[in-house]
């Protein structure tokens, strides 16, 4: 229930403090009305907790979890969010009024727990639907379909989908398709990638595209077998299998050029 009862001082309240706050209160109180006496305190069992996780979430329904739960092992619990489900908008009711919003983005996205948000008895882990997505597409890092809150940009997306690759940043251009509400159609639309160019701010349904250069990419062969010195050899376009092996070095005399095997995906 929250309080601790200590014979000769009586109950004491301890419910919401951390185990280093309630030692330091324990001390301070026994300094004050029983002096000389020192208390050792210790953790047996940590008591169960029952909470509900629904809406969205891939197994909604009551759980039985420790006292130290947060949002995170609720979800983790439940078997996470389903597709049609928000990550960022996660949010937990407690005796019918919602107390925090969990943005389950800041985990997975950028490792941060410092919203993570510790549950009580009877609480409701609440996934509402998915209101706003946006695809990434092209010359990014990890493209693939991201959620956004509302007034996010075309920098927070690209954020999201893990910034540019490497040579992109050259002569790149931004392809946006948005949805026309008015006319009832997609419109595309280019912007030259700038900084100063990402400030667009995205709607539902958003297609971002980035062309990279091709001219940037390491096409990679490797060579074994009985060359001089086999290994992993970058080439450049027009190379010829003979110009692959000049560069390991050649042949070696134990070689048997006749029975060569040319692999490719």
């Amino acid at each position: 229930e929250g309080t601790l009862n200590i014979p000769l001082l009586g109950p004491v309240t301890l419910a919401g403090l951390t185990f280093d706050s309630a030692v330091d209160l324990l001390n301070k109180r026994l300094e004050k009305e029983l002096i000389g006496t020192k208390i050792s305190l210790s953790l047996v069992k940590l008591r169960s907790i029952t909470i509900y996780v629904l809406g969205e979430a891939y197994m909604p329904g009551s759980y039985t979890v420790s006292g130290l739960s947060t949002v995170t092992n609720a979800l983790f619990v439940s078997g996470g969010v389903k597709k049609t489900g928000s990550l960022r908008e996660i949010a937990i009711k407690r005796n019918g009024k919602t107390v925090h919003n969990y943005d389950f983005y800041n985990l997975i996205v950028k490792g941060d727990t410092s919203s993570d948000f510790r549950l009580e008895d009877g609480d409701t882990v609440f996934v509402p639907f998915i209101e706003n997505r946006v695809t990434m597409g092209g010359a990014f890092k990890r493209p693939s379909l991201y959620e956004f809150k509302k007034g996010d940009t075309l920098n927070d997306a690209i954020q999201l989908a893990g910034g540019f690759k490497s040579g992109s940043k050259v002569n790149r251009r931004v392809e946006i398709s948005t949805l026309d509400l008015e006319l009832e159609e997609r419109k595309i639309f280019y912007l030259p990638g700038q900084d100063k160019d990402l400030s667009y701010r995205l709607s539902d349904g958003d297609v971002i595209n980035v062309s990279g250069n091709s001219n940037y990419l390491s096409e990679v062969i490797e060579i074994s077998g009985e060359v001089k010195n086999p290994g992993s050899y970058s080439i450049a376009e027009g190379d010829t299998v003979l110009d692959a092996l000049n560069k390991a070095g050649g042949l070696r005399d134990s070689s048997y050029s006749e029975g060569a095997v040319f692999l490719r995906k």
